[in-house]
C-alpha cells in the first residue's frame, strides 16, 4: 500500500508538468485527458486511505478539501495548487503510514498466544532432565512477541530456530530425521505428518526469508503464511512428554 500511495503521489507530480496556459481569466488548466487521470489518481488514493487509516482520516479528509478548495476541483478540473498540495498530502500520509508500523503494537488482552502460556510455564518448570530448556522457552516467549507485533518474518525465523533446536530431545540430529523417523510407523503416524508439514512448509517460508536476496518489487508475508502454531504446539508437547520420562 505504501508503494501504491508514494506511486500515486509521483503521478499527480508529473502532471503538473501538463498544465498549459489559459487565458486571463482561466488561468493555468489542466487539459482533459490529464484532468480524468488525475481524478482516477485522486480516487484510488482515498480508497487506500481508507484502508489503511481507516475512514474519515485526516489524509483523506484534507486530499478531498485540497481537490475541491480554490479555483477548479472536481468541477471543472484541478487547480495547480491542489494536485500539488494533494501530492504531498500523500507523501506525509505515507510517513504517517510507515511510523505506525514501526511502531510495535500491543496485542489485545483477548489475543491468542502463538504458543499456549501453559507451555511456556511447563518448559521452564522442567528441573530434573538432562536437556537444558530455557534458551527454547525464550524462544517460544519471543514468538510470542513478535507474533502479537505482526512481525511475521521473525516468526518465521525463530520458529526455524525451534526445528533446528529441538531434535536432540527426540533422539535425533537434525529435524529432518524426526519428520521421518521419530517413532513406529503406525504409533505416531499423525505426529509424524505433522512434523512433515514443519520441516517442508515451515522450513521452506523460513528459508525463503532468510535468505532471498533483494528485489526489484518483494512481497511481505501475512500472518496467515506463518501460522503454524497448531503444529507447535503438538512438537512441543511430544518435548514435555519425553523430558518428564513418561511412557509411550
Amino acid at each position: 500500500m505504501i508503494e501504491e500511495l508514494l506511486a500515486i503521489a509521483n503521478e499527480m507530480t508529473a502532471l503538473l508538468d501538463q498544465f498549459v496556459e489559459g487565458d486571463s481569466m482561466t488561468g493555468r488548466f489542466l487539459p482533459t485527458e490529464h484532468e480524468a487521470t488525475f481524478k482516477r489518481l485522486a480516487i484510488e488514493a482515498q480508497s487506500i486511505l481508507d484502508d489503511e487509516l481507516g475512514q474519515r482520516n485526516a489524509f483523506g479528509a484534507n486530499l478531498v478539501h485540497a481537490i475541491n478548495s480554490g479555483s477548479g476541483g472536481f468541477i471543472g478540473g484541478p487547480s495547480y495548487a491542489a494536485v500539488s498540495e494533494a501530492a504531498e498530502i500523500l507523501r506525509g500520509a505515507v510517513r504517517t503510514i510507515e511510523r505506525r508500523r514501526a511502531r510495535p503494537t500491543a496485542a489485545p488482552s483477548d489475543a491468542k498466544a502463538y504458543v499456549a502460556p501453559e507451555r511456556i510455564a511447563a518448559l521452564q518448570s522442567l528441573r530434573l532432565s538432562a536437556w537444558d530448556f530455557a534458551r527454547l522457552a525464550e524462544l517460544c516467549r519471543e514468538i510470542n512477541v513478535a507474533a502479537a507485533n505482526r512481525c511475521h518474518m521473525s516468526t518465521a525465523m525463530l520458529l526455524r530456530t525451534i526445528l533446528n533446536h529441538v531434535p536432540p530431545v527426540l533422539g535425533f540430529n537434525t529435524f529432518a530425521e524426526v519428520a521421518n523417523n521419530y517413532g513406529g510407523t503406525k504409533d505416531h503416524k499423525s505426529f509424524k505428518q505433522t512434523m512433515q508439514r514443519l520441516q517442508g512448509s515451515l522450513r521452506a517460508i523460513a528459508d525463503m526469508h532468510l535468505h532471498s536476496p533483494i528485489r526489484q518489487q518483494e512481497d511481505v508475508p501475512t500472518g496467515v503464511q506463518v501460522d503454524f502454531a497448531a503444529e507447535l504446539d503438538v512438537l512441543l508437547g511430544e518435548v514435555l512428554r519425553v523430558a518428564r520420562g513418561q511412557p509411550e
